[in-house]
């Protein structure tokens, strides 16, 4: 920080302080004011302008709490660099985990053992590894932020081990709890909907902003260009976001006895369109409610729900599982893993293997008495 004594005419200054460059935009904040006087008095009023702005700064870093800090990050950093959805999540992480236990702490005064003990109470909670692993990036994130702008002298997250993956386990229903299911929902007015996210492994919010231009019944495919996530858990404001990854933005072959149902449908979609006039909303989405609007997230669960109990399975399994349940059954049935990535949207083929690496032993068993097969001679497709 530096001062500036500028003459503007007979005892006419004015004082200008430049800042540290603004951390964002890499621009210079000053901060100017007039001064009537002759030289002398003017550097003299310099002087303590430049000193009170030194006690000001200092106290402010000293006084800023971290619930201070992350509600500054949020604002400055966050929401101008990280989608929608994921800045819901990161404020959703804060709220929850940090605010409560160690929001109050001065900033200057957070160690690596406050940050240990959310962590341990995090696990006692029961809350899984992966949740704990992206609580322990989203604050290192934070915190680097800080230690740039010169609030803490050291990332007190990188002193701190990151917690250990432990591999999740996923419900995906079996063929015979598929079958029973879908012959419960076929009847139901959601039947197309449960269809898409079976066949396709779709992503609730990639299903919830699929829209009529996306799916071409006559090529049979569907084209994934976005997401739709709700502004607040219980709200009715929606917004339309990427979709996860840029893998993510894919193209889906279905079936035709799909296609058939889709168009089937959009065309009851459009009578209900024309006897409602005004009342009906179209903005285009495929799964809408009776008024055209999208299908709440909530909602839909609970539509979920009732068409497990009714089929008798267990209530635990939850939406997003009819994608894992995609996955699953297609590598069983000896779909190749590449595939299967591409239809899932996964960055990378090592995300697939990693999540589904519980259906792979049933396959090394089958390349196994494959190879012993072709060693033997046994194979049709050896000479």
């Amino acid at each position: 920080m530096s001062g500036q004594l500028i003459h503007r005419g007979k005892n006419s200054w004015l004082l200008r302080i430049e800042k540290n460059r603004d951390p964002l935009t890499k621009e210079r904040v000053n901060r100017t004011r007039k001064f009537v006087g002759d030289r002398y008095a003017a550097r003299a009023e310099l002087n303590k302008m430049l000193q009170a702005q030194s006690e000001r700064a200092e106290f402010e870093c000293l006084d800023m709490t971290v619930n201070d800090y992350f509600n500054v990050w949020l604002e400055t950093v966050a929401e101008n660099r990280y989608r929608y959805k994921t800045v819901e999540n990161y404020k959703g992480i804060i709220n929850f985990n940090i605010r409560p236990m160690i929001g109050h702490i001065p900033l200057s005064n957070l160690q690596p053992r406050d940050i240990q003990r959310v962590l341990n109470a995090m696990k006692a909670r029961g809350v899984c590894s992966n949740s704990r692993r992206r609580f322990y990036s989203v604050i290192s994130t934070a915190f680097e932020r800080a230690v740039a702008w010169k609030l803490l002298e050291t990332n007190p997250v990188l002193e701190l081990k990151i917690p250990r993956h432990e591999p999740k386990k996923i419900r995906a229903m079996t063929q015979e709890e598929v079958s029973r299911f879908v012959e419960v929902t076929d009847k139901g007015r959601h039947a197309e909907y449960f269809r898409t996210a079976l066949i396709t492994g779709m992503r609730p919010g990639e299903l919830a902003g699929l829209r009529w231009h996306d799916v071409d019944c006559g090529n049979l495919t569907i084209s994934v260009q976005r997401s739709l996530a709700w502004k607040e858990r219980f709200s009715d404001g929606w917004v339309l976001v990427p979709t996860k990854t840029v893998q993510g933005r894919r193209q889906i072959t279905i079936s035709k006895e799909l296609a058939d149902s889709l168009g089937n449908l959009k065309k009851r979609q459009d009578s209900v369109k024309r006897a409602s006039g005004n009342g009906y909303k179209d903005d285009r989405f495929v799964f809408t409610n009776r008024w055209g609007r999208p299908i709440h997230r909530r909602f839909i669960t609970q539509v979920f729900k009732t068409a497990l109990e009714r089929a008798g399975l267990p209530t635990t399994i939850r939406l997003y599982d009819l994608r894992h349940t995609n996955a699953t059954l297609l590598l069983k049935a000896g779909e190749p893993v590449k595939a299967v990535s591409e239809r899932l949207g996964h960055s990378t083929i090592c995300i697939t293997l990693q999540i589904y690496a519980h259906v792979l032993p049933g396959m090394q068993r089958s390349a196994a008495n494959r190879m012993e097969e072709l060693l033997e001679g046994r194979s049709d497709d050896c000479s």
